[in-house]
Parts: structure tokens; sequence; C-alpha cells
């Protein structure tokens, strides 16, 4: 099937330049041509897809979601008494309203196992294109440790989600290689604490170096990389040193950590939005006073070292960690970046082209031809008002490999 889009411009993120009367021609699920109407040979049997009215742009890549988490607070009465079949089953309705919002592809950080990649590739519920990491890895007591001081642990391993908690050199090496088995895309450490785990702090560095460069070393040898939880200052070093190629978060950047970045051409992924959402769910009665008391701590912490980066020129890619918050809820980490200074054509490139090349996604993030004909439009110009790509009712249309998931009209 071929299908032309037509549209009063086509926003190129990676030149900033919007071109007028565009035309993006997709067949069989790819880009065959994007640019000018005029002169566009379009077969005459090309199914039409009206956005007029509407600049169209690649679509959106959030490079941190859980799709498994319900982004509605922490309720330990809920999880308790949450199977995990029902658990899982929740990304189906987080991977439509992602998919509403102008989210095409995602990086999922955690909780999703590779069998909800494979269903909404086969079509069995509609959703963005997935990268998986399936388990974060932490050491005891780190952040993905579910064991409470009473005895109890809330982490129930899934024949295809191996168990979370690893300590030592060739254990790690055992389980970065158990979750490559279960189609982990990206392997995920947490090189420190973290703001919703109750037993440590964000600004405590966890993993050994030692370990951090086996799991790089074993990803690596199976053609993968390896993203790193990394709010500490300690943390975010130890992990650029052992190898990773991601740091997420980054709450206590120095000078240091930042030149590490550059030197290392690492990306940052800042997830701003996060920890606002810790406190409204608190505000809400719907996270515990631990949690709570740790967002409110590190939110202007949070702020200037992501406000640093940016200045230094660090590469920012879009990642939000909704799950904390709503899913649906992606686009306003945008209004967050650009209150730090980046400019709106900068916020776009970090959840297109940057985006698209920080997780090694192909054919995503961009219009040129032969990529995947995911697009998205909006009745205005995001360049001018990024409320355009923050507000999921402002998404007009949403088209994934030239099938229209979302439209107006």
């Amino acid at each position: 099937m071929i299908r032309a889009v037509y549209a009063d411009g086509l926003l190129d993120p990676a030149t900033g330049e919007t071109t007028r009367e565009a035309a993006v021609v997709i067949d069989e699920g790819r880009v065959t041509h994007a640019g000018k109407r005029a002169g566009t040979a379009v077969p005459r049997d090309a199914e039409a897809i009206d956005a007029s009215g509407f600049t169209i742009l690649p679509g959106l890549i959030d490079c941190h979601v859980h799709l498994t988490s319900l982004g509605e607070g922490l309720d330990f009465a809920r999880v308790l008494t949450t199977p995990p079949t029902l658990e899982l089953m929740r990304a189906v309705r987080a991977a439509r309203r992602t998919l509403d919002a102008g989210f095409t592809a995602v990086r999922d950080a955690a909780g999703s196992p590779a069998g909800i990649r494979m269903a909404i590739d086969a079509g069995y519920f509609p959703g963005p294109r997935m990268f998986v990491t399936i388990s974060a890895l932490s050491q005891t007591g780190g952040h993905t440790d579910s064991h409470f001081m009473c005895g109890a642990d809330l982490e129930i391993p899934l024949p295809d989600r191996p168990y979370m908690v690893v300590d030592g050199v060739e254990a790690m090496r055992l389980r970065v290689r158990e979750v490559i088995r279960a189609g982990a895309d990206w392997i995920k450490l947490c090189t420190s604490g973290g703001v919703l785990s109750p037993g440590d702090q964000p600004h405590h560095s966890a993993l050994t170096l030692e370990e951090i460069k086996a799991a790089v070393e074993e990803a690596t040898s199976q053609g993968r990389k390896v993203m790193a939880h990394a709010q500490a200052n300690a943390g975010i070093k130890n992990a650029l040193k052992g190898g990773v190629a991601t740091i997420e978060h980054g709450i206590w950047l120095d000078g240091d950590a930042i030149e590490m970045m550059l030197d290392g051409g690492n990306a940052l992924i800042p997830t701003l939005v996060a920890p606002q959402w810790v406190i409204r769910h608190a505000e809400a009665g719907k996270m515990p006073a631990y949690a709570a008391d740790k967002a409110r701590a590190v939110v202007e912490d949070h702020t200037a070292s992501i406000r640093m980066a940016v200045d230094a020129g660090v590469k920012i890619a879009f990642g939000t960690d909704t799950g904390v918050g709503p899913h649906g809820t992606n686009g306003e980490e945008f209004l967050l970046m650009q209150k730090l200074g980046m400019g709106p054509i900068d916020c776009i490139r970090s959840a297109t082209t940057v985006a698209a090349q920080t997780i090694g996604m192909k054919g995503v993030g961009s219009l040129a031809p032969g990529s995947w004909g995911d697009l998205i439009g909006v009745a205005g110009d995001p360049l001018h008002d990024l409320n355009l790509l923050a507000d999921p009712a402002n998404i007009q249309l949403v088209v994934k490999g030239g099938e229209v998931v979302k439209s107006s009209r």
C-alpha cells in the first residue's frame, strides 16, 4: 500500500528548515519521498492522507520510559495485590497513550519483557517501536532492590524478566547474559541510588567499577550498549569510566563529569519531569513520604546540573521516566528543557535525530528516504510554540509505518 501525506509544512529536524506545501510518500511502510508537493511523482493508486493545515515532522522518540508502570503514584497495597500478568497488561494502555502523544518509538528502561515489544510488532495492540532493557540491575540494597526491612521482597522474577539484584563481577557477567538471553536490546545498570527506592539515597554511588566494566564487556561482546541510572556524582563518573553509553538523570554532574561526557560523546537523558511527578503524586497523597522527601531534595540540584550540561554542549537526548508520571504526558519534558536554555529546534532534535542516534534504532527520527513512515502532525509551527508537542491534545495526526493510528479528522 502506497500512501501520500499532504501537509502545509514539513519540518526537518536535521536542518531546522520547514518545507511549505509538502508531501511525504510512504510505500510498504518506508518513506520514498519527503519534500515539496509540486513535481512529486505519486502513483495514481496512492491513498491520500489529508494533513492540510498541519506541520508534519518525524515521530518523536522517548529514550526512557517504563510502560508496565502505572504512573499514578506508589501504592504498596496495590503492588501487593497486583498479579504479575496484570502488571504486564498495563503496557497495553500505556503503549496506546504513548503513541497518541506522538511518540512512535521508545526505549523501555526496565519492566517490559521482550514479549511486549514483540506483541506490538505483531500488531496485537497499538504502540510505539520499542527497545527494551527488561531488568535494571543494581546491587543489594540498591535502586531496584525491592526487599523491605519487614523481610518482604516485592520483586517477582518472571521467566523472561531476570532478577534485578546482583553482586560481584562473575555474578554480573552471568546476569547480563541472562538479560540478553531474555531479549534485551540494551543493558541497564543502576550506578547510584534513586528517589523511589526505599533503601538507598540518590547521592550515593552503587556497583563497583569492576562490576560496571564486567557488564559493559559482556554487553559489548553481544552487540549491546549499556545505560546507567546515575544520579550521584561518583556513580556518574564510575559509569563513564566503566564504558556506559548513556547517563540517565544526571542529578549531580560537575565539571569533570561533563568533560568526561564531552570527551566520550556520551548522551545525557535528563528526565526533568520525573521528580516533578513524584512531588505531584505526594501532594495528592499517592507517594510514600521517603520518596517525596527525596524528590523535593533533588529538584533544584537536578535543574542546575542539567543547565550546566546544556551550557557545556553535552549531547542531550529526550527521556522522561514516564511511568513515574502518567503515560501520554511525555511532552511536558520539552517545556522543562526549553526553560534550561535549549532552543525549540534543539528540543525537537533531542527527541528525533539525537534520540535515534543515541539508542541506535534504525529508520526513526527522520523522514529521509528509506526511513520508517513514522510522522506526526500539529496545527501550527512547533518551532514557535513547543506546547504543540507538549500537550497530547495538540497532536492532531500520528502515522506509524504509513498507517494512520490517530487523526483528528
